[in-house]
């Protein structure tokens, strides 16, 4: 695992949530400050506009929140697969948001380079929960990797 990858629940971590409901957008980022201290967190509204800002600025953003489903047909998990074809994923924590929380979306991610999904209406503590057990991977990685 990646050395630029450590400890992402360190308040300045550079966010990117994607999300085509500027709402969901603003509640996820006000959770992300106030609950969890971070505090360098932009937004995107395409899955087109998010990919040129990553592809821009690679080494940016190490945390990646993404809607499930775009007006546009797209989807979060199409966004990921792109991201990850083009070797922009390797350096990143992405997490699916959805109000639809299955299995089956569960899985998608997971095949598209997701560590997880986070539910909407979002919770604060299961987001912790989810970024702090992804913390603790990093950590069991890095162990195994010596």
């Amino acid at each position: 695992m990646s050395q630029n990858l450590k400890n992402i629940t360190d308040p300045s971590t550079q966010i990117l949530i994607v999300d085509d409901n500027v709402q969901y957008s603003r509640i996820l980022t006000r959770m992300l400050q106030t609950s969890l201290g971070y505090s360098h967190i932009m937004h995107s509204e395409s899955t087109k506009e998010a990919f040129e800002m990553i592809a821009r600025e690679p080494e940016r953003f190490k945390l990646i929140f993404v809607d499930y489903r775009f007006p546009t047909g797209e989807t979060g998990g199409e966004l990921l697969e792109a991201l990850k074809q083009a070797s922009l994923l390797q350096d990143k924590i992405a997490f699916l948001i959805t109000s639809e929380p299955t299995v089956d979306n569960l899985k998608q991610a997971m095949q598209a380079g997701a560590k997880g999904v986070v539910a909407k209406p979002f919770d604060t503590s299961e987001l912790k929960k989810q970024l702090s057990k992804v913390d603790r991977d990093l950590a069991m990685d890095e162990k195994e990797s010596f």
